[in-house]
């Protein structure tokens, strides 16, 4: 080599891992494929994880009845309407019991008795609102309520179906 000439050889340096471990360096698409995969998959636990309970679908009182297999104390939703005069509560003013018909009335007679401990929602008492109780069937032949959702009633069709009833009477 000529004199005053500084000549660099970089033939025996190794490229170097930008996070210096020893591994061989991965390209990035092979790093966005893992990550994308990854959060995918954690997203997809999340949602999954966060809905069990609305998997749950309601029997009518007289689904419920008919279906032995179902009263063996698992959680399920029965969905009625409340039978007038069947409402009452004991010593403690939380606990109440009463009894669920069908909504439509297709099947008179059949009822179910339930019990609830907690708050009653406040259209419970509407006799145009559906009742869907979330619990399990005891040993003592009472539903008993853990939740209970009230479905508004459609108040257009009921608020007609008064005027003519009232109307004609």
């Amino acid at each position: 080599m000529g004199k005053g000439k500084l000549v660099l050889d970089d033939r025996g340096l190794e490229h170097l891992d930008p996070f210096g471990d020893e591994a061989p360096a991965r390209s990035n698409r092979t790093r966005f494929l893992v990550i994308s995969a990854v959060i995918v998959l954690a997203l997809g636990y999340m949602i999954y994880a966060a809905f069990p309970g609305n998997a749950l679908y309601f029997l009518t009182v007289s689904e419920f009845n008919s279906k032995s297999e179902v009263q063996d104390g698992r959680v399920l939703r029965v969905s009625g309407r409340l039978v007038e005069g069947t409402f009452g509560r004991e010593a403690n003013p939380i606990d109440s019991q009463f009894q669920i018909t069908d909504k439509d009335g297709d099947t008179p007679g059949t009822t179910l008795q339930a019990s609830y401990t907690g708050v009653l929602p406040d259209l419970f008492f509407n006799p145009h609102s559906e009742l869907i109780l979330e619990g399990s069937y005891g040993v003592n032949q009472v539903f008993h309520a853990d939740n209970i959702l009230v479905k508004c009633p459609s108040k257009y069709v009921d608020l007609e179906e008064e005027l003519n009833s009232a109307a004609s009477g």
